[in-house]
Formats: structure tokens, C-alpha cells, sequence
């Protein structure tokens, strides 16, 4: 029975606060970011809000390193 308090935990309380912290992420990003990135910031917040999961985990492992490059370059002008 601990196992289902588990799943409730990750379901109801971590899900919600990693799609947040994300949402916060692509939020406070400048517009010149996203394109210097070629990213469209809107497809990124649908993704995590309607994908949940798997759009964090897309969002971290394909635009934020993409985004985190074009903020290098773009400030280093």
C-alpha cells in the first residue's frame, strides 16, 4: 500500500511543480532567444501543458540546450 502513496505523490505533487518550473523556464526567456534558437515558444508551453511528461522531458533534452546556445551567442555580441 506505501507503493500507490508513492505514485499519488509523484502524480499529484512532482508532475505539477516540474511542468511549473518549466513553464516558468520558457516564460522568462526573451523573444530573441527563441529565435536565434529557431524555437517557437508557444508549440513549448502547449507541449508541457497538454503532454505533461514527456513535453518536460522533450523541452529539456531538445529546446533548452538549443535556447541556452543562442543565449551564449546572443549576449556574447
Amino acid at each position: 500500500m506505501a507503493g500507490i502513496g508513492i505514485v499519488f505523490l509523484i502524480a499529484f505533487v512532482a508532475i505539477p511543480i516540474v511542468m511549473f518550473i518549466a513553464l516558468v523556464d520558457i516564460a522568462r526567456r526573451p523573444r530573441a532567444e527563441w529565435d536565434a534558437a529557431g524555437q517557437n515558444q508557444l508549440m513549448w508551453v502547449l507541449l508541457v501543458v497538454f503532454v505533461t511528461v514527456i513535453g518536460v522531458v522533450l523541452y529539456y533534452a531538445i529546446a533548452r540546450p538549443r535556447l541556452e546556445d543562442a543565449a551564449s551567442i546572443t549576449y556574447m555580441r
